[in-house]
This record gives C-alpha cells, sequence and structure tokens, in this order.
C-alpha cells in the first residue's frame, strides 16, 4: 500500500510574492529497515526550514490528523494517494508532498513526490542523500525547503497583465531607419506576463518533457541561452504565446508614447540593469523602479527578449494598421528592450534588434503573452 506522507497546500510565488500560504507535513515513511527516528526527525527539520522560508503558513498538525484520520475511514482499504485531489481540497491544498525515507546497505535516501491537487498527477519529483544523524538531516532538510520555494513560482504564477483594446504610435521618427516611420497601429485585448521567464520555471519545463539539466544556482534569473524555437515551445506548453512586437511596444510605451517603460526619467541603476554595472543579469522581481505602470519589469534592460516576429528593416513602411505580426517569413526574429549589456539609447520602447532564431545568447531571454476575448474585462490589471 502506497502511504501518504506528507502534504504540502500552495504557497504564493517565490520570491516575487511575500505572502505564505498554508501547508501541511503528514509523517514521513520508514521504509524496510528505516528506523523510525530518521523520518520523525528528518519531518521536524522540515517543519522548521519551511517556516523559517517566510513563503509557508504550516497548518496545525490536530488538524492534520483529524483529515487523515477521516479519510482513512471512509477509504475502506483504498490507499490515500488515490485520493489526493480530495484531500488536498479539504485542507484547502494546491499541492500534496509525497515522501519516504528508504535504505539500501549502509545508505539512506529520501524521496518525495509532489502532487498537483488540480490534476492528481505528480508534477515533481526529488531524491536526496540522507545521513542518520540529526544535524546532517537539519542541512539536507533545509537544502530541500531552499528547492520548494524556488519552484513555487511555478505552483503559483503571478497573474498577467491585461492590456484593453488600444491604438498607439508606434515606432519613431527620430529613431533609427528600421525603427522609421512612426505609425499608428490598433491591436486587440491581450495579456503579458509581468517578468521575463526565470530559470526555475524553465528547469521545470525541461524536467517535463523528460530532459535532464542541474537544479538552478539562481532560480529566479532570466532564463538565458534560448534559442527563439525554444521560447515559442516553452510559451505553447502554458497556453501562452510570445508577444508581437506591437504588443511588447504597446506594454512597454503605452498610448502615451514613454521615453522608457517607467516613463521620461533617464536610464539609471534602480530603474534598469544595463551596460556599466557588471556582468550579467538581476532577478526578474528585482529593480522596480523600472516596471511599468501595469507593473511589468525588466521591458528595458537585464536582457533582450525574443519576441514573435521576423525582423525586416523596412517592415513599418508596409506594415499594416491592424494587429501587425512582422513578415511571413525572414531569417532573423526580433529582440525588444535591450539588455545588461547595451548601452541606454538601446533600451528604448522602439529600439529593435534581431537574432539568429536557432540560436539562444546570453543577453536574450523571453516572456509571455496572451490573446484575449475581445469582450474580456481587466480582471487582472497589475500583479
Amino acid at each position: 500500500m502506497v502511504r501518504l506522507i506528507s502534504f504540502l497546500v500552495f504557497f504564493a510565488a517565490y520570491p516575487v510574492s511575500a505572502t505564505p500560504v498554508a501547508i501541511a507535513l503528514a509523517p514521513f515513511d520508514a521504509g524496510k529497515g528505516v528506523p523510525t527516528s530518521i523520518p520523525v526527525l528528518a519531518q521536524s527539520h522540515l517543519e522548521k526550514a519551511l517556516e523559517n522560508s517566510g513563503q509557508f503558513i504550516l497548518v496545525e498538525r490536530q488538524r492534520l490528523k483529524e483529515v487523515l484520520t477521516e479519510a482513512a475511514f471512509q477509504q475502506s482499504g483504498a490507499t490515500l494517494s488515490q485520493n489526493a485531489a480530495a484531500l488536498g481540497q479539504q485542507l484547502n491544498a494546491k499541492k500534496l508532498l509525497f515522501g519516504q525515507v528508504q535504505r539500501f546497505k549502509r545508505q539512506y535516501t529520501f524521496s518525495l513526490k509532489v502532487v498537483d491537487v488540480t490534476t492528481d498527477q505528480i508534477d515533481h519529483v526529488e531524491q536526496l542523500s540522507l545521513d542518520s544523524q540529526s544535524p546532517a538531516i537539519a542541512s539536507t532538510m533545509a537544502h530541500l525547503a531552499h528547492r520548494l520555494a524556488a519552484l513555487s513560482v511555478l505552483w503559483s504564477p503571478t497573474p498577467m497583465a491585461f492590456f484593453p483594446a488600444d491604438t498607439f504610435i508606434m515606432g519613431s521618427d527620430k529613431a533609427l531607419p528600421d525603427s522609421q516611420p512612426a505609425h499608428r497601429v490598433q491591436l486587440g485585448p491581450f495579456y503579458m506576463d509581468p517578468y521575463e521567464v526565470s530559470t526555475i520555471a524553465y528547469f521545470a519545463f525541461n524536467q517535463t518533457n523528460g530532459n535532464t539539466s542541474p537544479f538552478p544556482d539562481q532560480p529566479n534569473q532570466p532564463v538565458t541561452l534560448i534559442s527563439w524555437t525554444q521560447a515559442r515551445d516553452y510559451c505553447r506548453a502554458q497556453g501562452k504565446r510570445l508577444p508581437t512586437e506591437a504588443e511588447w511596444e504597446y506594454a512597454a510605451a503605452g498610448n502615451d508614447r514613454r521615453s522608457y517603460p517607467w516613463g521620461y526619467a533617464a536610464p539609471e541603476t534602480t530603474r534598469a540593469r544595463f551596460a556599466g554595472q557588471g556582468q550579467g543579469s538581476v532577478d526578474i522581481d528585482a529593480l522596480p523602479g523600472g516596471a511599468t505602470p501595469a507593473g511589468l519589469h525588466h521591458l528595458a534592460g537585464n536582457v533582450a527578449e525574443w519576441v514573435q516576429d521576423w525582423w525586416a528593416p523596412d517592415y513599418y513602411r508596409a506594415s499594416p494598421a491592424n494587429a501587425p505580426s512582422g513578415p511571413a517569413q525572414g531569417d532573423y526574429k526580433v529582440i525588444r528592450g535591450g539588455s545588461w549589456d547595451q548601452p541606454p539609447a538601446e533600451l528604448t520602447p522602439t529600439f529593435r534588434a534581431y537574432h539568429n532564431p536557432d540560436r539562444g545568447a546570453a543577453h536574450i531571454g523571453f516572456r509571455c503573452a496572451r490573446s484575449a476575448p475581445s469582450d474580456s474585462l481587466p480582471a487582472v490589471s497589475k500583479p
């Protein structure tokens, strides 16, 4: 019989949201030949580590015991894991954790399976070596808690920013030739992610598709070295797509034609990560002073971003006025927003660049968008 090992009531995004969500841990299971003291210690240390992370509020053990007792009585021999969704709903949980301490000769391992309450499917697995001594167990559980906190961004995604249908002036007559002429564009309603896709999000996507990669050292950094095709596939897996170039520029400049995503003040270190500030990007939720009025971060600097369109230097001279989506074909894809290694002049909403769609780069990331129904209302206009 598969036994219920631990419960996790899901929590808010890490570290984007500081609002903790309740979690509950049931007793860890001891495999054959495992002293019961080891899973008891592991549970105690993990509880403390999760509490100390600031991302979790633990459900009282008495409440958990009551739910488990009732569930076991009602199942009449069925395993608890077969009713994970129902149990999770009773505890107001989004994720359930099932774990076990096992022994092979003199070595112990701790395995953890994360079950999604909505789908009743396992969406994450952890397996860690485990020592039998309390200090080593505490260190392992602290490491596990950190990984779970990083993964929380996937289990409680930040709401997308909503943009209603509107018209705006795209491009600029004062910009480089490929951004000319300024022309009026009509867009339908759409949503866009407030943050660039993180390394932890792409790590989980790879796991889902059977690809193996090490757990990222900097989980909240934007993912880079991703080709346009890989970025497109990621967005599709989320039920989204890459933004069009027009949508991206509207999100960055608005219909008031802001000089920069945050407004009209020149770039500086509290607003954007750009040339002269050291090598590499910062976390996707860093520098909130550079966010747009709708709450989108890093539309200038940090990493440049893939968009949907093929690139052509003279496209604006023939661009349709209604929802332009770029040329029908081309050799390069458009990237927008500048990056950590580009000068201030290349951080403007109208600046255009391009890159080989089959090759990623250390300065290019992406974010996702989604079309909205024409009669949609801005239920969530700001994350």
